[in-house]
């Protein structure tokens, strides 16, 4: 460097700013879960007139010292609002650029409004400008800085807090002041130690806590990238990605890698999703309080283990954009190596598992509430739980919480169920199992002392011999349509209920002809295809009205989906017998 130092620098700032010597150079700041260009920030470059470059920790303090840092930050900041106005122009507009702001220009009267016409001139909007500012500006909580802060907020620009972490007063700033994004410092990084992964976690927790999304610098390391996306750190920057880089080189960039940034429109999609914490005892349940302003009992889902996805849902298609290590670890339990093996059984979609966790996500994007489904997948039991947290043109995101049940947890449930079973199925006259590949059926249940049909050599047999005593003659042959087990693994997959279910007369008591239900669900089991058949009265004046309503109409029973009444063009047979393979 020539000349006397600081000294010299300030001499020399209006010449270098004629001369096209400070220049802003742009860093990349990507959003943890897609790896996208999310933002840039701008930092200043002095280089001297032989081509070699001043380091910034030169010449910020003399700018400082001398009064020049308020010309330097507008000058950064016009050269960011004329990248952004280029980017636009060329069809490839940037969400976010983040611009930093010294203490010593809330000193300026004019700082405002220097701001508010330089976006002007280049038709930037508010909202595309993070002023970046570091928690000094703040220690003395002078009544002019906190109207200038005020006066930014209100227009629509968005405040980040730089280098959190580095002063001693951080939380009382964020009691005082209200910020967009905590940036923490790279001191975080510089050691992984287990301290320091728990230390920045419980900042990154508690930033979710109060609305503010996070982004951490100074990433150097692949193990530093996946320490920050376990945590739910929702963006980060360093030179694990890109240093600072010029217009052109980034321009380069951009025109080598067209899918490198992140679309504008999708930036409050992406933001909603980096609200939920990914560490949280309780994830769900501290969105959806946050998100209704306060908590709610409803919401009571337990993810101690973390055990959560991000799922981004289409019409057709699922796809995982994230999962915790916990999640996987779960998903093993269930016989599935990896996210992408479960995503290749939904991949098919008459699978259980895709009409099932489909039927899931609808009543989670409708219902806006926790939805929960306990299933059991190769002979294990597992609870999942659903929730609708952002939607884009087309797509829906959905956060999953998948918890498996463990030896005890099992025993505790069939306990349960073998306690509360009389309960269960007084609900119903009668429930008979059905194994396909061995062609046998077993009665578990019956409210009536009806013959035990389920002892004969094959279901084949017991449905008939049941159809011949105890279903009114008028419907037996509809009832043997319904109960065609050819047809009914694919009329259960069809279903958005999955069950199919009809109406019937029968005389389950021997005293007289009523209305019942039937209802045909398939059981999950790794060995063979399993159905279960219901049998449900239709209670008070609803006989009555069938009653009437059939004999007026008799034609309704058989109409396709109504009251179990099928095309007989598409059943063969009024009888059981051969409607099964083999």
């Amino acid at each position: 460097m020539n000349g006397n130092g600081k000294e010299y620098l300030a001499e020399q700032f209006h010449e270098a700013l004629r001369e096209g010597r400070i220049r802003a150079y742009f860093q990349p700041i990507i959003r943890s879960l897609t790896q996208l260009v999310m933002g840039l920030e701008t930092l200043a470059r002095w280089f001297e007139s032989d081509g070699k470059m001043i380091a910034p920790d030169a010449f910020i303090p003399s700018m400082e010292q001398s009064g020049l840092i308020f010309e330097l930050d507008m000058e950064i900041l016009r050269q960011a609002c004329a990248l952004y106005e280029e980017l636009s122009q060329s069809g490839t507009p940037l969400a976010c650029i983040s611009v930093n702001l010294s203490r010593h220009d809330f000193v300026h009267p004019d700082l405002f409004d220097r701001v508010c016409s330089t976006l002007e001139q280049y038709a930037v909007p508010p909202r595309v400008i993070k002023l970046e500012i570091t928690e000094s500006l703040m220690l003395e909580d002078t009544e002019a800085f906190t109207k200038t802060f005020n006066r930014f907020r209100a227009a629509g620009f968005s405040v980040w807090l730089d280098d959190f972490g580095s002063g001693y007063s951080s939380l009382n700033v964020l009691q005082n002041y209200t910020f967009d994004v905590i940036k923490f410092d790279m001191l975080f990084l510089r050691q992984l130690s287990t301290r320091g992964r728990e230390m920045l976690t419980s900042l990154i927790g508690m930033a979710k806590t109060l609305g503010i999304h996070t982004l951490t610098e100074g990433v150097e390391t692949e193990e530093q990238r996946q320490f920050l996306l376990a945590a739910g750190c929702e963006a980060q920057q360093g030179f694990y990605y890109s240093k600072p880089l010029s217009k052109e080189a980034l321009f380069d960039q951009i025109e080598h890698k067209p899918g490198l940034l992140e679309k504008p429109e999708n930036e409050a999609y992406w933001d909603e999703i980096g609200r939920l914490n990914f560490v949280n005892a309780n994830p769900l349940k501290e969105y959806v309080a946050r998100r209704r302003n306060g908590p709610n009992e409803d919401y009571l889902i337990s993810a101690y283990d973390s055990s959560i996805a991000l799922v981004e849902c289409s019409e057709k298609e699922f796809r995982y954009v994230y999962a915790t290590e916990g999640y996987r670890e779960r998903l093993r339990e269930l016989g599935f190596s990896s996210v992408e093996g479960l995503e290749n059984a939904l991949s098919n979609q008459r699978s259980h598992q895709f009409q099932m966790i489909r039927k899931l996500v609808l009543e989670a994007l409708h219902r806006g509430t926790v939805q929960t489904v306990e299933y059991v997948h190769e002979g294990v039991y597992y609870r999942l739980s659903a929730l609708f947290v952002a939607r884009r043109e087309g797509r829906a995101m959905i956060v999953m919480h998948l918890n498996t049940f463990d030896s005890e947890r099992e025993v505790q449930v069939a306990k349960e169920m073998l306690n509360n079973s009389y309960a269960l199925f007084t609900t119903y006259e009668l429930v008979v199992m059905f194994y396909l590949d061995s062609r046998k059926a077993k009665r578990i249940y019956t409210a009536n002392n009806m013959p035990e049909y389920d002892q004969e050599s094959s279901f084949e047999i017991s449905l008939n011999k049941f159809c011949e005593a105890q279903v009114e003659p008028v419907d037996q042959a509809r009832y043997l349509r319904f109960m065609n087990f050819n047809t009914m693994k694919e009329r259960i997959e069809r279903s958005p209920r999955l069950f199919i279910q009809g109406i019937f007369r029968m005389h389950l008591d021997k005293r007289e002809s009523k209305w019942y239900t039937a209802r045909v669900t398939q059981i999950p089991s790794k060995t063979e295809t399993v159905f279960m058949l219901t049998v449900q009265n239709v209670q008070g004046n609803v006989n009555a009205i069938l009653d009437a309503a059939v004999e007026e109409h008799p034609e309704m029973l058989e109409t396709p989906g109504f009251l179990g009444g099928q095309s007989p063009a598409k059943e063969q047979g009024n009888r059981i017998d051969g409607a099964l393979p083999g």
